[in-house]
């Protein structure tokens, strides 16, 4: 674990700082926390009925991504490429259900399963990076039929 300095004071000689930490850690919380998630991990041709509880798992995915990206001391760097890609296909893919997920609506069972496709392919690719990265036990998401 490293140490980031957080404010400093002139006359005072005071230090604030906040321990911050390793890119491997953190690498290792998103795979774990990623690897049950509903958005994620239900199957293949899905009726849309699972859209709303698949769309609030999106959210919560983005969500939590960005707080990951928050403890990464890098302003540059793989990880932080690779989780705001992440990041990037849980905003398009409640982008592609709409306003309140209306376009995964009745009779859009096509519509939200090639959602999910592009989805899980894009994350997959991440995780697949993160993990040989930082030698870690990747996500394996269900596979789609072309």
């Amino acid at each position: 674990m490293g140490i980031r300095p957080t404010a400093f004071s002139a006359f005072g000689f005071g230090v604030n700082w906040e321990f911050t930490k390793p890119e491997k850690v953190i690498a290792q919380k998103a795979m774990d926390f990623l690897a049950d998630k509903r958005v994620l991990t239900v199957g293949h041709a899905r009726p849309q009925v699972e859209a709303m509880a698949c769309l609030a798992s999106a959210a919560e995915c983005r969500a939590r991504l960005s707080e990951y990206l928050n403890q990464l001391e890098k302003p540059g760097g793989d990880l932080r490429t690779w989780l705001r890609a992440m990041r990037q296909g849980f905003v398009d893919f409640i982008e592609a259900g709409g306003p309140e997920g209306g376009r995964f609506g009745p009779g859009s069972d096509r519509r939200f399963n090639e959602a999910l496709a592009r989805l899980r392919d894009r994350v997959q690719q991440q995780a697949d990076e993160i993990s040989d990265r930082y030698k870690l036990a990747g996500l394996s998401l269900p596979e789609h039929e072309g």
